[in-house]
């Protein structure tokens, strides 16, 4: 998929413009949006047409030379315009505060912090807000242990690094199709989506979606 110069153009400018709403001022270099005084740096790409019915907007956040975050959201309309809105508003509220908090050490009332002990080492687990899309009528009601195996799956690997990541995403498509995945560190990982399809997930003749982003940076 090819990205034109228009596109990230309006990607640029609506990062810039999320980061001074948190109080920070940016420049930029190459496509990447870095706050003042900051190490780090974010940038996005928009696929407009990624499917016929949806685009996609990925965002990347540079960490050091050996660590990138990829997080992808799919933004679904009529237009363009109205895909990139709903791809945008799904960044803002999955990611972006995650992000903040765990990278950019900004307090977030929608973002749980909470430490956890993997193997030898600690690390500080930043939750981020668990987003639904529901078009079923009933509420969507989560598996009752699902933070908790989810942790129990995470703290079971043998994590070394300075910093982790993890992508959760469970979708019901229908009454008989499911679909489950966690990337760890942009990695498809197979035990995130065996787990996930354990649980005891509602079954709905309707479409709904759950997805999670949570980042672990060692103490």
């Amino acid at each position: 998929m090819i990205v034109k110069k228009s596109d990230a153009k309006e990607i640029i400018v609506l990062i810039k413009e999320l980061f001074k709403t948190k109080g920070f001022e940016v420049e930029e270099y190459d496509g990447w949006i870095i706050p003042e005084g900051s190490d780090y740096a974010m940038r996005g790409y928009w696929y407009p047409e990624a499917t016929e019915s949806t685009g996609q907007l990925s965002i990347e956040v540079f960490v050091n030379s050996e660590i990138i975050m990829v997080e992808s959201f799919a933004g679904m309309g009529e237009s363009g315009v109205a895909r990139l809105k709903d791809a945008f508003a799904s960044f803002i509220h999955h990611s972006f505060s995650t992000f903040l908090s765990a990278i950019w050490s900004v307090d977030s009332k929608e973002v749980k912090k909470e430490s956890w002990s993997v193997g030898s080492e600690n690390y500080s687990a930043y939750i981020g807000t668990q987003g639904i899309l529901n078009y079923d009528k009933k509420e969507l009601v989560i598996p009752e242990t699902y933070m908790e195996k989810i942790k129990e799956l995470i703290i079971s690997e043998p994590l070394k690094g300075e910093y982790h990541w993890f992508n959760i995403f469970y979708a019901n498509l229908n009454g008989l199709d499911t679909y489950a995945e966690i990337s760890k560190d942009n990695i498809k990982w197979s035990a995130g989506e065996k787990l996930l399809k354990s649980m005891s997930w509602i079954r709905s003749n309707n479409y709904y979606v759950a997805r999670q982003f949570i980042v672990l940076k060692k103490d």
